[in-house]
């Protein structure tokens, strides 16, 4: 399509078909900041065809899913070292898959990390870790040549597609082993966890909403409790 052709019934239509009612919602989103990278460089006048409409895109609900100590455990059990000390790491810092999967290794007993997508600085004291600490050691013990905290048996970086092949067979084969277990219930828990839920886990294991918020770099408190906080707040009868 030409830029005058796309107007709003076609983007509602694109919607309307799209079988991922959320990831269309996200290419919408990125279409139009191609839209305005397209009016800055001279490829159109036309003003994005949504702006100023509310309520155009598909309706979203947010995700609220609680990683328990047995699904963590189901998978961990099964999971191999590269995607264990992915685990640690996310759980144990809230960080995103990907500063998990990027950040290097501690100087002189600090990680720090510039998240990927704040772009904010943080710094996390191994020693104050258990996980932190004994993955650390481990890292350590194998005189990789690569500054990566997360690295294979032999150094190597670990790319998006080896967490995510990984994952998804230890998943699956955590999943089954509850089903045999007669825990079906349990395995279809499993099988609805991502690895990025990891990050909730984190929000969940914090002290409260405000350590939360911090942890995962959150500006407002309000976000960490409607997306990733699934702990139920613990309230004082008052009678």
């Amino acid at each position: 399509m030409v830029w005058d052709e796309v107007d709003l019934p076609a983007l509602r239509f694109y919607l309307d078909h799209r079988t991922a009612k959320t990831q269309g919602n996200r290419e919408m989103s990125l279409l139009r900041v191609v839209w305005g990278k397209a009016q800055l460089w001279g490829m159109t006048r036309l003003p994005w065809p949504a702006a100023d409409v509310k309520g155009w895109k598909n309706p979203e609900k947010a995700r609220e899913f609680e990683v328990t100590g047995a699904m963590f455990a189901a998978v961990y059990a099964q999971a191999d070292q590269v995607l264990r000390d992915c685990m640690d790491i996310a759980s144990a810092t809230g960080m995103r898959i990907t500063d998990a999967r990027t950040v290097r290794m501690p100087v002189d007993g600090v990680i720090t990390h510039r998240a990927s997508k704040t772009g904010k600085q943080v710094r996390f004291v191994v020693a104050e870790s258990p996980v932190l600490t004994a993955l650390a050691a481990r890292r350590e013990a194998m005189r990789a040549h690569s500054v990566m905290l997360l690295t294979t048996a032999t150094g190597r970086q670990v790319s998006p597609t080896m967490l995510r092949d990984r994952w998804d067979d230890a998943r699956d084969r955590a999943a089954l082993e509850a089903e045999k277990a007669g825990d079906k219930e349990l395995g279809a828990r499993i099988r609805a966890m991502y690895l990025r839920d990891m990050r909730s886990l984190a929000a969940d294991l914090a002290q409260d909403l405000e350590q939360a918020a911090k942890l995962l770099q959150h500006s407002s408190k309000a976000l960490t409790e409607k997306h990733y906080r699934t702990k139920p707040q613990t309230l004082r009868a008052v009678r």
